[in-house]
């Protein structure tokens, strides 16, 4: 969000972030914490009432230019939905990022009462998009085109005696926590440097 108080019609309000009111910017950004792309939100497109697929759109506009070259595109759960992630993987852009547990075309995994904290349950689909769920202290679920359900790492967490202990975790989830903050980087460098 870039901040604007003044009379504008694309001028967006959003309660969760820091920034409430301005103008809301789509960002592309690579591992070297450069912008390669941006796009102004300007309102929901010709579509009559509510628009379907914008977080669909926003990327398929972002990466019309890397079809075929095999990057990976991490995004979070705003973005991620199976049907997207199969476009991607049939342009070979592969995709990995959070999903909401209740978006459509996505299989049902176990329940979170009978996960253990630092175990996961997975369902692949029959196009190799795989669906993670993991337990921290809540449950995450993730997406992933590129991943393979037998790589596993381990992560430090705090139990609840305040000992550092490993806990097992799918190596999606490491991968995704580690590429997932261009964008904040980028905005944080941007603050930085305004001048």
């Amino acid at each position: 969000m870039v901040k604007f108080k003044g009379r504008s019609t694309i001028k967006q309000y959003m309660r969760d972030k820091p920034i409430k009111r301005g103008f809301k910017i789509w960002m592309l950004c690579d591992s070297s914490l450069y912008n390669l792309k941006f796009q102004v939100y300007t309102g929901k497109s010709d579509v009559i009432g509510a628009e379907k697929g914008l977080g669909a759109r926003v990327v398929m506009d972002m990466v019309d230019n890397l079809p075929g070259k095999n990057h990976i595109v991490f995004m979070d759960n705003f973005f991620t939905s199976y049907d997207l992630f199969k476009i991607l993987k049939d342009n070979l852009i592969y995709a990995v990022g959070t999903v909401n547990a209740s978006r459509k075309n996505l299989p049902k995994l176990k329940d979170d009462k009978l996960i253990l904290r630092g175990e996961s349950d997975l369902k692949i689909s029959n196009t190799g998009i795989v669906m993670y769920k993991w337990k921290d202290n809540k449950c995450v679920h993730l997406l992933s085109s590129l991943h393979s359900p037998k790589n596993t790492g381990n992560v430090n967490r705090k139990s609840k005696d305040r000992t550092q202990k490993l806990v097992s975790c799918p190596k999606v989830l490491i991968d995704y926590n580690k590429n997932i903050n261009f964008v904040d980087n980028f905005d944080h460098l941007n603050s930085d440097y305004k001048t």
